[in-house]
């Protein structure tokens, strides 16, 4: 089952697919750390579900070996119709033609402004990978993955995310609960787990 066991995963998810996400604008390490964080998902055995944009997602699907269990959505159609300036349009093509499965126009059509489909894209892949989120923070402001890692914990799915550069006790609030190492080993030792704060007994 490859070094990253099912053990090993056991804080980001119990069963089913693992969306991954994080900043369009990371340094080098942490897009070395999403490819890492990818490559460990799929030894797992569970499937890995990604956007299409810069940064995290086009790192962790260039990580991905041919064949592998990765479901793409896209917000931009084939050929790049609807892309944006962070959209990882070549990185997404090349996995659509080696016969990798990419859902296009997720988040809506080409006449939905391509602001509000990259934000509806987020919350498909969130709810696509019910399993569980990581997600990859170059700083602790960046939006889309605070969008993810919210609508992820409203579903009650587990959220993970690492930190690229500064302190876990940074990342940002996803409601009543509080972030807490994770404790994982290898590549997820330096991971973070969202905490929700226990519900009290009516």
């Amino acid at each position: 089952m490859g070094r990253l066991g099912r053990r090993r995963l056991a804080a980001v998810a119990v069963s089913g697919a693992v969306a991954l996400c994080g900043s369009r604008r990371l340094p080098p390490a942490g897009q070395a750390l999403a490819g890492r964080v990818a490559r460990g998902v799929l030894a797992s055995g569970r499937p890995l579900v990604l956007g299409c944009c810069t940064g995290a997602d086009a790192a962790a699907l260039g990580a991905c070996p041919p064949g592998s269990a990765v479901r793409v959505l896209a917000a931009f159609g084939p050929g790049g119709a609807g892309a944006g300036r962070h959209s990882a349009v070549s990185r997404v093509a090349a996995f659509a033609a080696a016969g990798g499965a990419v859902s296009w126009w997720a988040g809506g059509g080409s006449t939905v402004p391509l602001a509000w489909r990259l934000a509806a894209r987020t919350r498909a892949v969130v709810q696509t990978g019910s399993g569980g989120l990581v997600a990859v923070f170059a700083a602790p402001g960046s939006r889309g993955s605070l969008l993810a890692c919210r609508a992820a914990a409203a579903q009650g799915s587990p959220v993970v995310a690492f930190p690229v550069g500064f302190r876990g006790e940074l990342l940002p609030v996803l409601g009543t609960g509080a972030w807490v190492p994770a404790g994982g080993a290898g590549v997820w030792s330096a991971a973070w787990r969202w905490q929700p704060a226990q519900r009290g007994l009516g």
